[in-house]
């Protein structure tokens, strides 16, 4: 009797030792965390005038980088890419010089890589983070049609240029609790790019743009005050 209740008393043990250890674990996430991530999911340009009308949802992109200042307060910077074609049957603003036979947007599609910078506060609950973000951007536009930038009829300036704008975000992640230093999230995010130019593009395509993005990715943080451990001196031999 006596071994037997020795090996359940040490099987007890360990599996109490355990489950404390799980219960205690928590997020590596804090003040001084850099972070490195990546999502993916779709987009649709919700506004304005020729970007948005009949726009099909399509592919987005977005790596980011974080650093945790306060546990209730961050910054990101996050470059992407984003697309939208156009329903068949879309009537174009004007048929496009390079292909004359193009009245519709059937082949026309509106390209988007933006690179923006948030400010994000955050609550923790638990295993879960939650989020919400906004700052300016910087946001390289361009329109094509059969693979050529399309020019304007009017003043046959290319459609193409480089704007400043906002994003906002509003996002959820949940740490794993195998890698502590990992979280799988979600996001929504929208871009309000500046875009319209009256004296570029007269003849259409000239609107502000405003992409609405859904994503899902992975998030790794680390970090980044950690010091190196000093190498060990050796004592000069006496004379």
């Amino acid at each position: 009797m006596i071994p037997s209740f020795r090996c359940v008393s040490v099987a007890l043990t360990a599996l109490l030792t355990t489950a404390s250890a799980c219960l205690g674990a928590e997020p590596g996430y804090g003040p001084n965390k850099g972070g490195v991530g990546g999502g993916m999911g779709g987009s649709k340009f919700v506004q304005d005038g020729d970007y948005s009308e009949g726009s099909a949802l399509r592919f987005a992109f977005s790596g980011t980088f974080r650093y945790v200042m306060r546990p209730w307060l961050r910054w990101q910077v996050s470059p992407g890419f984003t697309w939208s074609a156009y329903q068949v049957g879309t009537p174009a603003p004007f048929p496009d010089p390079d292909h004359p036979q193009d009245v519709n947007k059937d082949e026309t599609l509106s390209l988007m890589v933006p690179v923006s910078a948030q400010v994000q506060l955050v609550e923790r609950r638990g295993w879960w983070l939650y989020h919400l973000g906004a700052g300016p951007g910087v946001y390289r536009v361009w329109v094509e049609n059969r693979r050529d930038v399309i020019q304007d009829p009017v003043t046959h300036r290319r459609h193409r240029g480089s704007y400043f704008g906002l994003t906002g975000e509003l996002g959820a992640e949940r740490f794993l609790r195998t890698l502590t230093t990992t979280s799988v999230e979600a996001v929504v995010a929208g871009h309000l790019v500046f875009a319209e130019r009256d004296d570029q593009f007269p003849g259409g395509w000239n609107s502000n743009v405003l992409p609405v993005e859904f994503r899902i990715g992975v998030n790794y943080y680390f970090d980044m005050l950690k010091s190196k451990k000093s190498l060990p001196t050796t004592a000069s031999p006496k004379p």
